[in-house]
């Protein structure tokens, strides 16, 4: 039997199958070919996208904080840098402070010519402490006699004469006791330091107390004072130095004295030098147009 209706010649089922159809699109046969560039220039303008919009952005932000972090990295280790400097400016400052403390502590201060009087009688007193012994003790003591004069530079007929000619008179702590006769304080040369006498560096950084001293003493009394002064904490500048043989007291003559040690009057101008800051008081910066371009 026969079905015309689903009878389908042999040629036009071989044409069929072996002539697929593919769509259109814009008048081009999306066969596999034209459709495997597509997807492949999809795939290639999705890339460049995704490049463009997503990875290159990623790439600048994170080259943007590599760059951030190493500036970071730099004023890190510049202000270390600068800590360290600074602890160093500081240290050196300490030092300096503590050198120029030890330096002050060799000047006087505001009371220094009062306790430089009382030295000058403490020195004084303590030259006559022995011959307050010899006149107390009488002068025919003669063991100490003679050591306190040959102390003081009496020969062994001196100190013969000076027990036969004084035996027992007072005269002769008149004549051989040490006295301070002056220490008057000169106003007119005190101030603050600015004639350039210790250097330009010093102006206006010291005070000068001048004091004008007279002493009579014998020459072994005169030395030993001098030198207790030098001694003394504060540092003192000795000036004008004159001597000369003192007049006889206590009613004792030139003749008397002849051929005895005589006492001398010692005159000298002593400077006592006070600083007029503390050495925590740093100088002050000189202003920044007179400063060198190299340290601006």
């Amino acid at each position: 039997m026969t079905v015309s209706g689903d009878f389908i010649p042999a040629e036009e089922n071989q044409a069929f199958e072996s002539d697929p159809t593919y769509p259109v699109a814009f008048g081009i046969e999306l066969n596999p070919k034209v459709q495997g560039i597509g997807v492949a220039l999809v795939g290639i303008v999705g890339a460049v996208f995704l490049y463009t919009q997503v990875i290159q952005p990623t790439q600048e932000t994170k080259a943007s904080l590599e760059t951030s972090i190493d500036q970071k990295e730099d004023q890190l280790a510049q202000q270390e840098a600068s800590l360290r400097q600074i602890e160093e400016v500081q240290a050196a400052l300490d030092r300096a402070v503590e050198q120029r403390a030890e330096i002050y502590s060799l000047l006087g201060d505001a009371n220094s010519l009062d306790t430089l009087l009382l030295d000058i009688n403490q020195q004084i007193k303590g030259s006559n402490a022995g011959l307050s012994r010899v006149v107390g003790g009488g002068l025919q003591a003669l063991g100490f006699f003679d050591q306190y004069f040959r102390t003081l530079g009496f020969s062994p007929q001196q100190r013969e004469r000076l027990r036969a000619q004084f035996a027992e008179q007072p005269a002769v702590r008149f004549v051989y006791q040490a006295e301070l006769q002056q220490f008057t304080p000169q106003i007119e040369s005190s101030g603050v330091v600015n004639d350039g006498v210790f250097g330009p560096q010093l102006d206006g950084k010291l005070e000068r107390q001048t004091v004008t001293v007279s002493i009579q003493a014998l020459f072994q009394q005169t030395q030993a004072i001098i030198r207790n002064l030098e001694r003394l904490e504060p540092l003192v500048i000795m000036k004008d130095f004159q001597q000369d043989i003192a007049p006889p007291r206590g009613g004792v003559s030139e003749e008397d004295l002849q051929g005895l040690p005589r006492p001398l009057n010692t005159n000298f101008t002593l400077e006592v030098l006070v600083p007029t800051g503390g050495p925590e008081d740093l100088p002050e910066p000189p202003p920044a147009g007179d400063q060198p371009a190299s340290e601006g």
